[in-house]
């Protein structure tokens, strides 16, 4: 990327793509989306020893940044992500605990211990039939006797089948309210689904009268309302950032192939026509750089325009990475359609992040809501 890393980041930088170098080769990749195995516990314990989890999280809950910015810590992790099309849940673990880490009761700041050893895996249920956004959450906790009882269905949640538990948003009589529910609890079925990105796992997460205790609503400082749009714009912060790196590993890989191959007595790279689209990708990733970083920097600062340029980046980076894939595919002619080429597997990890979260449309359309429109 053009975006220059700060000296604490080198180091971090180099220890993920040394530890993606081995543990999300090109073959291990391959291996992982031939399988139907689930989460490999001890690749994930590995890479959250290496500080994938506790980035978010401060100092004084176990955690701890390594320059300062948290958020642009971690979006160089995802950028190693996205070059290696890594397996592992980096969005959720990383949206909970922070949601968890900022919570008044010791319970659930003490449940941010196992997210950040990787003995625990968590994830977010935040999307419905209605969509993405925290607004149209459906999902009803109810107060009881002894807590609450959640009732509802959610859709798409990353790492379902793997999860130990789950950050749950859900409307109360007043609001928007986050409850951590455990995979055990009474009442709660996970139906895994297939995705079109094979290195990876989603579920339907159905939710029929389960009991929580009152403890495990997550309160705090922020409104219910608030803590959702602000784990929204993190979860958008660390995909984008992985979608940038992707495609500029995948524009490399397609350098590479244009001034190498020869077509008609010459390199298909001196033809205007390739030349053309490739100078309209190159622009595309330097715009989705210089995006991410600034959607990093905002969060990092606690700015109020993180959800403009959440929605942003979301819009812009969906559609281009995936146009950029699929034209590079083209570009690599015959090979490029075949199952034994890499370029599918980033195509599909493009499309995943592409709809994940939001699609652009409905990020442009939550532009226009932002904007008063």
């Amino acid at each position: 990327m053009t975006v220059e890393l700060e000296v604490e980041q080198r180091p971090l930088r180099d220890a993920a793509r040394k530890f993606l170098d081995h543990h999300a080769s090109p073959a291990e990749v391959r291996r992982i989306a031939s399988a139907t195995a689930r989460l490999d516990r001890s690749y994930w314990a590995a890479a959250a020893e290496l500080g994938w989890t506790s980035l978010l999280i401060p100092e004084e809950a176990g955690g701890g940044s390594i320059s300062g910015h948290p958020f642009a810590d971690l979006a160089v992790l995802a950028e190693e992500s996205g070059r290696h099309i890594a397996p592992g849940p980096l969005v959720p673990c990383n949206v909970v605990a922070r949601v968890l880490s900022q919570a008044n009761t010791d319970q659930l700041r003490d449940r941010v211990g196992g997210i950040l050893d990787g003995s625990s895996v968590a994830t977010w249920a935040l999307a419905e039939a209605g969509g993405w956004d925290p607004d149209k959450v459906t999902t009803r906790a109810e107060r009881s006797q002894d807590g609450y009882v959640i009732s509802g269905v959610k859709q798409v949640v990353e790492a379902a089948p793997d999860a130990d538990v789950f950050l749950v948003t859900a409307r109360e009589s007043d609001g928007i309210g986050q409850f951590l529910v455990e995979g055990s609890a009474p009442g709660l079925t996970v139906l895994p689904k297939r995705g079109l990105d094979p290195t990876r796992s989603f579920g339907t997460v159905e939710f029929c009268s389960t009991p929580i205790p009152a403890a495990a609503r997550v309160d705090g400082d922020v409104p219910g309302e608030n803590v959702a749009e602000l784990a929204y714009c993190a979860a958008i912060a660390i995909q984008v950032a992985e979608t940038a790196a992707l495609m500029h590993e995948v524009f490399e890989m397609t350098i590479g192939w244009v001034t190498h191959r020869y077509a008609f007595g010459r390199v298909i790279g001196s033809y205007q026509a390739i030349k053309h689209r490739l100078a309209e990708h190159f622009l595309a990733i330097e715009v989705a750089a210089g995006l991410t970083a600034s959607l990093s920097a905002a969060l990092d600062a606690g700015s109020p325009e993180a959800s403009t340029l959440a929605s942003t980046a979301k819009s812009y980076i969906g559609d281009v990475a995936v146009d950029l894939v699929q034209d590079a595919i083209q570009l690599h002619g015959g090979i490029g359609m075949t199952w034994e080429h890499d370029l599918h597997l980033h195509l599909r990890r493009a499309s995943t992040n592409r709809v994940v979260y939001g699609s652009p449309a409905e990020h442009r359309e939550r532009l226009c809501k932002l904007a008063g429109v």
